[in-house]
């Protein structure tokens, strides 16, 4: 009697099963992968490989995302035209801030050749700071600044419906981002500070660093006892939600393939007066969109990282909802060799935040 052979199916994986991980991720983090496996109907394993080889192979990085109001700590941009007789580089200048005076973030702007920067000043010190940079003007080390408070952030969620995760590349409907629903950042309300402490602090920084490392290897490299550690995550972090969220994104290697380059570009908005909440709305359907800001003077900036490929297609998406901007607008690019992010301060938290502006100004005083 002939034996019957038995032929195994292997089930074709769902087309949208990566979106579906990447829209969990960006609601509940990477780290409880048996509840993105709940929410998504994905089998753990598949999440685990997903998370920890394909999104890094396809140029994906996940970031835990800092509450700085809640940390008491207020963002401003800055825009700061450096001087040609600084001593040594920028980005020493750079990390001499982010050591002393509360710099998470720099960019050099093309082609106009000033840096913006992230300042997260802590609660009632933002005359001080201004005082600081004042001080770095008078010595020559930057020729002119201009500083804003922030009065609405915003780090948008990634669309993975826009991206083919088959062929590695973005693939835009922009009929369907022109019907598609914007955000409202205008009525974001800012929360108070909360009581924290060093613990929380460094949990949140090595977040930050990597939204994958679980609180016993943080323990471990830290040299804190585990429980400890597990304690503050649970009723603190998570809790208090000191991490407002994680947020996926794309940052493929330009260098490696002209095919996923991209530009970095910095949209500021200026004289929008009553139109503000009508541009915000349809810059915040931009696929691409990073960041968002509205500034205290009415001012609006927006950050997008743009295949090259899509490039005029997003300008024309933007002409074609927002026309007449005019001179109400202004494009510059970020140089990313020139540009930098960081964790917050950690360091300069002892009990509460340090601002002692004679102090800050030591580090600076060699680059006169």
């Amino acid at each position: 009697m002939a034996r019957t052979r038995v032929v195994q199916r292997v089930e074709k994986e769902p087309r949208d099963v990566e979106a579906r991980i990447v829209e969990a991720i960006q609601r509940l983090g990477p780290r409880n992968v048996s509840e993105l496996s709940r929410v998504t109907g994905v089998h753990q394993e598949t999440i685990r490989y997903k998370i920890n080889k394909r999104f890094k192979k396809l140029g994906f990085h996940i970031h835990a995302e800092a509450d700085y109001r809640k940390l008491g700590l207020v963002p401003h941009w800055a825009v700061l035209q450096l001087s040609p007789k600084l001593r040594g580089t920028p980005r020493s200048l750079f990390l001499a801030m982010n050591e002393s005076a509360y710099l998470v973030y720099y960019g050099k702007l093309l082609p106009q050749g000033s840096f913006a920067c992230l300042f997260v000043i802590p609660e009632g010190r933002e005359k001080e700071h201004e005082a600081f940079l004042e001080y770095l003007q008078q010595t020559g080390i930057v020729q002119g600044y201009s500083l804003a408070e922030i009065t609405a952030l915003s780090h948008p969620a990634m669309k993975p419906t826009f991206f083919n995760f088959q062929s590695n590349r973005w693939d835009v409907d922009w009929n369907a981002v022109k019907s598609g629903q914007g955000t409202d950042l205008l009525t974001q309300k800012n929360p108070r500070p909360v009581r924290f402490d060093y613990h929380d602090l460094l949990l949140v920084k090595e977040l930050q660093a990597n939204a994958l490392q679980h609180t016993v290897s943080i323990a471990r490299k830290l040299r804190v006892n585990q429980k400890t550690l597990e304690y503050h995550y649970r009723t603190h972090v998570q809790k208090m939600k000191l991490v407002a969220g994680y947020i996926v994104r794309w940052q493929h290697d330009i260098e490696t393939s002209v095919s996923h380059s991209a530009l970095m570009a910095r949209l500021t908005f200026k004289d929008l007066g009553s139109s503000v909440a009508t541009i915000q709305s349809v810059v915040s359907k931009i696929p691409f969109l990073w960041g968002e800001a509205l500034m205290a003077d009415g001012t609006y900036i927006a950050t997008v990282h743009i295949p090259v490929q899509e490039a005029t297609s997003t300008f024309d998406y933007l002409n074609s909802q927002a026309p007449d901007l005019y001179d109400r607008v202004e494009l510059s690019f970020v140089k990313r060799q020139e540009a930098s992010a960081f964790t917050i301060p950690y360091q300069m938290y002892d009990k509460g935040w340090r601002y002692d502006l004679e102090k800050m100004k030591r580090p600076f005083r060699s680059l006169k």
